[in-house]
């Protein structure tokens, strides 16, 4: 293909597996008293669950525990992915406070399970708790920054005195778990699921849309969003950490996190306060999975004024694609983020004339162009960064309005799509022609 056979309309074509259902947010009919008192007896959806007690000392055996599959391999009996929840990862100074509460036996709130096959579990939430306990116990944990027993710093379990050990090993963790029985298929166990969940943490920091969706819709599409919001070339846009660590005063709901001290990590990413905020709700994950839903724009009759179900539903659909079809994503996403990087660097995504250093809207709308490019014309592009930066740039001075940031219904995003697709499509001609 020759160069001039770039200057045809530009259009965005689905990768083979790609295809998805329509998708429809759920919508509630109106339904009298008499109905409504029907579905409550014939539909039996009840929230099953069961109580537990764990000694402290069997946490560590219990959760290192493993069985072997069918297929040969061994698997733990209780989950503890660590991407399953936050990307909050507690310091030794909160871990220690723990082990305190429970050395002066301060009540801890209980952990949630979820059994997903029988006698199998997860943890919906209580991960931090768990895995500060079985440092403590197998001797990983050194006591720090304690505060009312500030006489135990530098102590691990096994160097503790005998009877404070033994005090500490009488305690018990409870436990909630949301039993298997719950929900009668798969479709219903995951909206169940998400219900738990929310609830859960509806008395501490609100999640975000990405959170509930890394704990309740997890699969193959997920884990993709989750690898490749660690690209460096999204990182160095959005300042974002690869990991986060609350301090010792933080719980496990909130966001009361340590300040980063700016300067660049080991990648030459500069990370910065708003990055890191931003990692920790897992924004950036949320762009990888926007940069895929929005090609499916028109499958969601609500669109943007329903974003958050919109993303929802198709995380649902886009975990089942098979390996290939998110070989292709993989691919894809890694291109696109890297040819804007390439054009315009850290601040590719920053609208002209707005002091935000990364815009959505922007992101959005050009991500969806230069996926409708082949790579040649990438490449091509690229190497005319001027030419591209110049067309954006008249491109956000002759449609200001639709770029502020103000206009979020299905309509305008369609629109920033055009007037993207047109901008690259008039560098290409100002290139070849």
């Amino acid at each position: 293909m020759g160069p001039k056979d770039h200057q045809v309309n530009l259009q965005v074509s689905l990768l083979p597996g790609e295809t998805i259902d329509e998708l429809r947010p759920k919508e509630s009919p109106h339904l009298s008293d008499a109905q409504l008192n029907r579905r409550y007896v014939e539909e039996g959806v009840r929230i099953v669950v069961e109580q537990a007690r764990y000694p402290l000392n069997q946490i560590l055996t219990m959760f290192t525990d493993t069985f072997e599959t069918e297929s040969g391999t061994r698997e733990a009996k209780y989950k503890r992915d660590p991407e399953y929840q936050r990307r909050h990862r507690w310091s030794d100074g909160r871990k220690s406070r723990l082990i305190e509460s429970f050395l002066m036996n301060v009540p801890v709130p209980p952990v949630f399970l979820y059994e997903y096959e029988l006698a199998r579990f997860e943890v919906m939430d209580g991960r931090q708790r768990l895995t500060a306990l079985m440092d403590f116990y197998d001797g990983s944990l050194t006591l720090t920054e304690l505060q009312y027993w500030p006489e135990l710093n530098g102590r691990t379990y096994s160097t503790l005195p005998s009877s404070i050990r033994d005090g500490i090993d009488r305690r018990y963790l409870s436990s909630i778990i949301l039993l298997n029985e719950t929900a009668a298929n798969e479709e219903q166990a995951a909206f169940l699921k998400k219900l738990v969940f929310e609830r859960l943490n509806s008395g501490g920091v609100r999640l975000s849309g990405q959170e509930t969706r890394n704990a309740v819709y997890n699969g193959p599409l997920n884990d993709l969003c989750l690898k490749l919001s660690r690209t460096t070339e999204l990182r160095a846009m959005l300042g974002t950490p690869l990991e986060s660590t609350i301090g010792p005063d933080g719980d496990e709901d909130s966001d009361d996190t340590e300040i980063v001290t700016p300067g660049q990590d080991s990648d030459g990413v500069e990370i910065t306060n708003m990055g890191r905020k931003m990692f920790e709700s897992m924004e950036d994950v949320e762009l990888v999975l926007r940069f895929y839903a929005y090609r499916h724009l028109d499958k969601f009759s609500q669109g943007l004024n329903r974003i958050s179900d919109f993303l929802d539903e198709f995380l649902v659909m886009g975990n089942r694609f098979n390996p290939v079809t998110l070989d292709g994503y993989d691919q894809l996403f890694v291109d696109n983020i890297k040819f804007w990087y390439a054009v315009s660097g850290p601040t590719a995504f920053q609208v002209q004339g707005s002091s935000r250093h990364f815009s959505k809207i922007a992101y959005d709308a050009l991500m969806y162009a230069s996926s409708a490019l082949d790579r040649e014309a990438r490449q091509l592009l690229a190497s005319n960064a001027g030419l591209v930066r110049q067309a954006i740039s008249e491109m956000y001075e002759s449609h200001a309005q639709d770029f502020a940031g103000r206009k979020t219904n299905t309509a305008n995003a369609r629109r920033r799509n055009d007037y993207a697709i047109a901008a690259l499509g008039a560098a290409l001609a100002s290139i070849t022609g």
